[in-house]
């Protein structure tokens, strides 16, 4: 029944990301991207299972969004690094239950993987959208403002969760 709602959740996530997150930039500044907190509260699984729905989701958005490998190599990255920011965070991983939110691992551990797991996502996707460093501060600005609103959309998601 678990893995059932998982789904539902990532169908429905994946919808929203399309349908009206992806119409959403701000003066070319503002693209959330909330179908990362598919990945942050992602179930604790073995790395290779994680790496593998971090791909599968990646190359959906790059499907959708016609972006030649950019989320598809931002989503792998995060997958990889996400059980070694948990590790350092989590000190009895046995205690994590079903998905990885706020209620499972604290507010302050949950709060702090997000913040990182979305400033490497968006570094890496804004980066390579940009393909120079010539403009280094456009990426730069581009990264907190996107991550800030992506971030506002996780605590969201981690709250409704929660309260569920």
């Amino acid at each position: 029944m678990k893995w059932f709602q998982l789904v539902i959740r990532t169908i429905i996530v994946l919808f929203l990301q399309i349908a009206i997150f992806n119409h959403l930039p701000l003066f070319n500044l503002c693209h959330p991207y909330i179908y990362i907190l598919l990945l942050i509260c992602l179930p604790i699984m073995p790395r290779y299972a994680e790496m593998l729905v971090g791909f599968a989701l990646g190359v959906i958005m790059d499907c959708v969004c016609s972006s030649a490998g950019i989320h598809t190599m931002a989503c792998v990255a995060i997958s990889y690094i996400r059980p070694i920011i948990l590790s350092r965070k989590v000190q009895e991983i046995e205690r994590v239950t079903g998905e990885v939110v706020a209620g499972s691992i604290g507010n302050a551990t949950f709060a702090l993987s997000s913040i990182w797991l979305t400033l490497i996502h968006h570094l890496i996707v804004f980066s390579l959208d940009t393909w120079s460093w010539a403009h280094w501060y456009w990426v730069v600005l581009q990264v907190i403002i996107s991550g800030s609103i992506t971030l506002a959309c996780v605590y969201v998601y981690g709250f409704l969760l929660r309260r569920s």
